[in-house]
């Protein structure tokens, strides 16, 4: 196992939100931008279509903050995670954030991608880094778990088949994710909040009503 050139943590099920983004980014702001649902069809789903994300903290479940409206909105047990795959409209609000920064990445050895390097070990996954390209946040290509910049200004993490991402952000591009109206966010909390596991994540990404 190679030396890891970021500082995440190694091992275990880590669930405190600042976990995500490596040490060096910690000091940063953070907020949690929320990656799209699919629907029967295709559409894409923004959370805050069935939930004020502004209304709930950083640590928001969905399952948790729908399940009492599946019987009044049936299409909720339909939709399924993009599992890090997200839309054009959030993929290029995230590239209007990253800009020209430099980035480097993780991937994880599981999607069956061909390693360029020796892997290193996050939360208990094996992942290989690489360098961030402008491929890899594009529409129905799934963004890299965790990237960050040797400028100590933007970084981001996530769970395998995110649902979510947590980014650390320097204040203007904080600011710029925070009041994209092509993206759902909320502001973390870093004293309290967590990231639960991810929707997308088996077995949870399947419809809603195999878990009734």
């Amino acid at each position: 196992m190679a030396e890891m050139t970021v500082e995440l943590d190694e091992s275990g099920w880590h669930f405190p939100a600042r976990e995500f983004v490596p040490a060096s980014h910690r000091d940063l702001p953070m907020l949690r931008v929320y990656l799209p649902f699919i629907a029967r069809g295709g559409n894409f789903v923004r959370w805050s279509q069935f939930v004020d994300v502004e209304e709930h903290s950083a640590s928001l479940n969905w399952f948790e903050a729908t399940r009492h409206l599946w019987d009044e909105e049936p299409a909720i047990r339909d939709l399924v995670s993009c599992m890090g795959q997200p839309d054009e409209s959030t993929a290029a609000a995230l590239r209007d954030a990253i800009g020209d920064a430099p980035l480097r990445c993780l991937r994880w050895v599981g999607y069956g991608e061909v390693p360029t390097e020796q892997s290193v070990r996050v939360h208990g996954e094996d992942y290989f880094e690489a360098a961030l390209v402008p491929a890899d946040v594009q529409a129905g290509r799934r963004i890299p778990e965790f990237a960050w910049d040797a400028d100590k200004r933007l970084a981001w993490g996530g769970r395998l088949y995110p649902d979510s991402l947590i980014v650390a952000a320097e204040s203007s591009i904080f600011r710029q994710l925070r009041d994209d109206p092509r993206l759902d966010s909320v502001s973390v909390r870093v004293d309290r909040d967590i990231l639960p596991g991810s929707t997308g994540d088996s077995p949870t990404n399947t419809k809603i009503d195999r878990l009734l």
